[in-house]
């Protein structure tokens, strides 16, 4: 059984907010830093070509310390580790504003990852807890709306914010709001310890991974949060920098811009949920896929590309956030409850790690030339290509395996 009565459309509100404060501080706090990448780089001395190694430390750091905490997260009480987790998030986010140099700022963004990676898998542990599978793809994209809410409301305060003081004036305030966030938990969610009842505290918590590890179901699940999220950032780290040096866009109209992205992706989020409910997760992604597809080959290839740089934020907001939503309710039916904490702590190392590796391996396909503009674009979207096929051959594969909410 689940951890609370489902029943109880209060709590089931309450929680579906605080997720959403959650996931609204932690993709701030990662989305900024691409954005203002030029502005610190510059700042700094960090080479633009290297923005996507800085937006890896944060991943790479989410994702070790997603597996640590798998380990243990599914003993403790929800609130707890989410409040810990949220607490630490803005402490480190915060700290990014006394970086001095490349060096000092990875390791920033290290201490804010450690953090922010179990913060988003507790947060979306709650949501799997709370709301019935037949409800989950709505919840998922409401909460998810915070994904948009990043774009429309936090990436352009960050970008203004910068403006109107410093590079390091965004890293204050978002780290303040993580710090007012865990407040809010500590005082509005009340102890969530409904899915310890089943909980056997004397197995083992390395075989029950071995044991999550050998079902075929959760192995496919997790390559197909990998290829995903690899595939898209391979991308996103560098877009700030390509429209702003190889677009020309003006520095000065980038909120504006990220404000579009996040607008319209906001519009469709909790429609895609629901056509998700509705019509499967299978469906919407390939929808999603396809439209992806057409942003890396219109908006990367040709001089000049096929889209400019509305039509880039427009393609990739509206066609990733239908790709994230319909995996993301697909995956979320794979773990029992009393393993869900574990499996998604795992399933945010994959991801994280997956992010990293793409904002790695795009700094090195990505050269930045005498006259400052990016190059490169050619094998970073054959290898994005690359891996949304395989994401979408196992999604199609998945949906055939998973008929309940557990394995």
């Amino acid at each position: 059984m689940d951890s609370v009565q489902v029943s109880d459309s209060a709590l089931e509100r309450k929680v579906i907010a605080l997720v959403a404060a959650v996931q609204f501080v932690h993709i701030v706090d990662f989305m900024m830093v691409m954005p203002l990448g030029p502005d610190f780089a510059k700042a700094l001395g960090i080479r633009v070509s290297h923005l996507g190694v800085v937006a890896g430390a944060y991943t790479l750091a989410a994702a070790v310390s997603g597996i640590i905490c798998s380990f243990f997260i599914d003993r403790l009480d929800r609130k707890i580790a989410l409040l810990i987790s949220v607490f630490g998030l803005g402490i480190g986010t915060a700290s990014g504003a006394w970086a001095e140099d490349f060096h000092s700022l990875l390791l920033a963004r290290v201490f804010a990852g450690a953090f922010g990676g179990p913060a988003a898998s507790v947060a979306l542990a709650l949501i799997s807890d709370v709301v019935p599978p037949a409800r989950r793809g709505a919840a998922l994209g409401t909460a998810m709306m915070s994904f948009s809410l990043a774009s429309i409301l936090g990436v352009p305060m960050g970008l203004e914010l910068a403006r109107w003081g410093t590079w390091q004036t965004p890293f204050l305030v978002v780290g303040a709001m993580g710090v007012l966030v865990s407040f809010a938990i500590y005082y509005l969610l009340p102890s969530m310890k409904g899915h310890l009842a089943n909980y056997d505290y004397n197995r083992s918590t390395f075989k029950a991974h071995v044991a999550l590890l050998s079902q075929r179901v959760v192995l496919l699940s997790y390559l197909v949060t990998f290829s995903l999220m690899m595939s898209g950032f391979l991308v996103f780290p560098n877009i700030a920098a390509y429209v702003q040096l190889n677009l020309n866009f003006p520095r000065a109209e980038m909120g504006r811009l990220y404000l579009v992205g996040g607008l319209i992706s906001f519009a469709v989020m909790r429609y895609v949920g629901k056509l998700v409910d509705r019509f499967g997760s299978t469906s919407l992604f390939l929808i999603g896929t396809i439209g992806f597809w057409i942003g890396l080959f219109g908006g990367f290839l040709g001089d000049p590309p096929m889209l400019g740089a509305y039509g880039i934020f427009f393609v990739f907001m509206l066609f990733g956030t239908i790709r994230n939503i319909s995996a993301n309710t697909l995956t979320s039916k794979v773990p029992k409850p009393a393993d869900r904490a574990g499996f998604m702590s795992l399933q945010s190392a994959v991801q994280h790690s997956a992010t990293a590796f793409g904002g790695i391996v795009s700094s090195r396909l990505l050269v930045t030339t005498s006259d400052g503009k990016l190059e490169g674009f050619l094998a970073l979207v054959v290898a994005s290509s690359i891996l949304m096929l395989v994401a979408a051959i196992c999604v199609m594969q998945l949906q055939k395996r998973v008929v309940t909410s557990s394995y």
